[in-house]
């Protein structure tokens, strides 16, 4: 009979380990880590010294590394793969800031647009904005709603990395507006936070704005349109080629198309 000194049972070294039971039998069934001995009785016990073992499992879940890696990892051990193990997940954590700061900026000026435009009902203003990069979809001409939902999520699945996305929207040539063609020549578009390989570009130019915030329903679109157009006549406001309808409020804040915002802009031109 084994000598069980310096042993625990499963429930007294899952206690010391702060994790339950069932994860050590987990660990035991997949091979990752396995109790000193087993009873007669198929009790299992635990030598005080596995302690160590068990914290290195832990300290490599804290990596995120999943239960074959880390087993893999073990089987083969050396303090060199120990480094480049370290290197690896320093890169990749790395990364992972980078992502999340992109996914916070976006957020922040998600946030700082959705509380003007619940303000800016009706009024059309002069904005400044940055050059900004754009990915845009093939041109649609008269699509029907099954068309548009496929042109859309066909875009984004050409984004690799869908964290880039910091906006989205439609764009249209301003003169097919002017002249009410409003489902000629129009794209979807994704604002990026960086250049990617595999999306079609389009700069969208740093300068002044004429914009105004359109709510309610697709629609009623054209009457924002007519008002914006109306207001550069009267202004002597020289208008660009293209229009922009970025989505600021919709189904993810709101259970129904009246209550949509679109932030409509067109970049003014200098004469």
């Amino acid at each position: 009979m084994t000598n069980k000194k310096n042993h625990l049972t499963t429930g007294e070294f899952a206690k010391l380990c702060n994790v339950t039971k069932h994860t050590l039998f987990h660990y035991h069934d997949i091979g990752l880590f396995e109790p000193a001995f087993s009873d007669d009785n198929g009790y299992r016990y635990y030598h005080a010294l596995q302690y160590d073992s068990f914290c290195a499992i832990a300290q490599l879940r804290t990596i995120g590394m999943s239960l074959s890696e880390i087993k893999a990892f073990l089987d083969n051990r050396t303090p060199r793969q120990l480094i480049t193990l370290y290197q690896e997940q320093e890169d990749a954590i790395a990364q992972q800031i980078k992502q999340l700061k992109e996914i916070k900026k976006a957020m922040a000026s998600t946030r700082s647009h959705m509380e003007q435009a619940l303000l800016s009902i009706n009024h059309t203003c002069i904005q400044y904005e940055t050059q900004s990069r754009l990915s845009i979809s093939k041109c649609m001409h008269e699509a029907d709603d099954l068309e548009m939902t496929l042109t859309y999520a066909n875009l984004v699945r050409s984004i690799e990395d869908d964290t880039l996305i910091k906006a989205s929207g439609m764009m249209h040539p301003t003169q097919d507006l002017k002249n009410m063609k409003y489902d000629n020549n129009c794209y979807f578009y994704l604002c990026l936070a960086q250049a990617t390989k595999d999306a079609t570009p389009h700069t969208k130019s740093s300068g002044d704005y004429l914009t105004t915030y359109h709510h309610g329903q697709y629609d009623s679109l054209h009457l924002t349109y007519e008002r914006m157009f109306v207001y550069a006549e009267t202004h002597h406001i020289r208008l660009g080629e293209w229009c922009y309808e970025e989505r600021i409020i919709d189904e993810l804040a709101i259970n129904t198309d009246e209550g949509y915002i679109l932030k409509v802009s067109i970049r003014i031109i200098l004469t």
